[in-house]
């Protein structure tokens, strides 16, 4: 793995839980008001991630899995899911998933980020840039847009070669 991942790995890894419990909170309440409560919405994302960070990834996709299943229109299950795939590497899954949270929410900034992101380590900079750049359109002082435009700034000083996976 070239150090440039390692590096941009750890930058972004500790700002996914706060983000994600924000986005759950925050931009699931009309889905979640009617499937579960926002707490209980909320406390199985904290369940999710937590499994997701100490890297039992089946235990944290079984619980996303259960979240998407009680609210399929909530799009944060399906950014849960892309995480893990992220995680393990597995970008182009990661992708998919974050297209999906998209269909699913269109002005979502933190999918678009998270889509940028792992487009970066798909090798797809082009596609990157878009959806980095979307992101900071929609949520232009916030977080989300704030994670967008640390990927942009990383993603133009990495050198072409090693954008090459």
């Amino acid at each position: 793995m070239p150090p440039w991942i390692r590096s941009a790995t750890s930058l972004t890894e500790g700002k996914r839980q706060s983000l994600m419990l924000s986005a759950t909170s925050s931009r699931a309440r009309g889905s979640a008001s009617r499937c579960l409560s926002n707490f209980e919405l909320a406390s199985l994302a904290k369940a999710a991630m937590a499994h997701r960070d100490s890297h039992r990834f089946e235990q944290a996709r079984d619980t996303f899995l259960t979240i998407r299943a009680l609210c399929p229109r909530n799009p944060n299950a399906e950014i849960g899911l892309g995480s893990i795939c992220f995680s393990e590497g597995h970008f182009e899954a990661a992708i998919g998933h974050y297209h999906q949270a998209l269909r699913l929410s269109p002005c979502n900034a933190y999918a678009y980020a998270l889509l940028g992101e792992a487009q970066i380590f798909q090798g797809e900079c082009s596609a990157a840039r878009v959806s980095l750049r979307r992101a900071r359109e929609i949520d232009p002082t916030g977080p989300y847009g704030q994670l967008a435009q640390h990927l942009l700034h990383l993603l133009k000083s990495l050198p072409v070669d090693e954008l090459r996976l």
